[in-house]
């Protein structure tokens, strides 16, 4: 969802589509992937104590460490050079943040708060913000700051979920959790209230004019319900939480990325 997010960004920036939509979709690929395997390196000693990650190229064997060091600036050097190509300045700026906030903030706070997913989130919500400046938009703009704003309220019940579905994991790991921190009863509070917020965010995010047609307007109402619906009322699986919120999200940035191209 990377790929399209920074897409749908660089769409709401410039409805025409070109070379600085690919990049942009390409570079946050890049990024992310490259991010990803830095942390893997960086917690390589981690992901073996714990059965979700165990099974990981480092932990398993299946690769030396700096071969994944190797890779993982590879990826990076990658996404930031189509980042280049954009010629923004705002951009680069953007993929730096990304790179030191996830890697070198997020990642070793885990292991000393459970609200690092409130810091991880930061990274993880600016896609549509790299991909809207490389395709020459301003970082300042509001519809891009309100798409932002509501990927980020997406993305720290994404990670709590997600830390909460492997809590004992993470414990055994030594990473910090709101389950083993602060109990059961507010741990699902804390995600009931950011996925609430994240929902209404995302109701309210047609009136902020990002949308080209009434018809995509009516389709963004039709995912965003029933997903709220879901998540915050109907179901306490969290897995059936967790797709459904990363779902919605997923369709939301579908629907910005066509509906910006039916106008070519």
């Amino acid at each position: 969802m990377v790929g399209l997010s920074a897409f749908a960004g660089a769409c709401l920036s410039y409805h025409h589509i070109g070379f600085h939509h690919l990049y942009a979709m390409l570079a946050a690929t890049f990024l992310s992937f490259g991010c990803s395997a830095l942390n893997q390196f960086q917690e390589r000693d981690l992901d073996g104590m714990m059965q979700r990650t165990k099974k990981r190229p480092l932990p398993s064997g299946n690769l030396m460490p700096k071969e994944v060091l190797v890779l993982s600036v590879s990826l990076i050097l990658m996404g930031m050079g189509f980042i280049v190509l954009s010629e923004s300045l705002s951009a680069i700026l953007i993929g730096i943040f990304v790179i030191v906030g996830y890697n070198f903030l997020y990642t070793p706070f885990k292991r000393i708060s459970p609200f690092s997913v409130m810091l991880g989130s930061f990274s993880g919500a600016v896609p549509p913000l790299l991909g809207y400046t490389m395709a020459g938009g301003s970082p300042f703009d509001v519809k891009i700051l309100l798409v932002s704003a509501t990927l980020y309220l997406w993305q720290t019940p994404h990670f709590a979920i997600l830390a909460d579905m492997h809590a004992d994991d993470y414990i055994q790991a030594g990473f910090k959790t709101l389950r083993h921190s602060y109990g059961e009863d507010k741990s699902r509070l804390f995600i009931s209230v950011w996925s609430a917020a994240y929902f209404a965010a995302l109701m309210f995010l047609p009136l902020a004019d990002i949308y080209v047609y009434k018809y995509t307007m009516f389709a963004h109402i039709a995912v965003a319900l029933p997903a709220a619906f879901i998540v915050l009322f109907y179901s306490d699986n969290p897995r059936i939480r967790f797709h459904t919120l990363n779902l919605s999200a997923m369709m939301f940035f579908l629907l910005l990325a066509v509906d910006s191209m039916i106008v070519l």
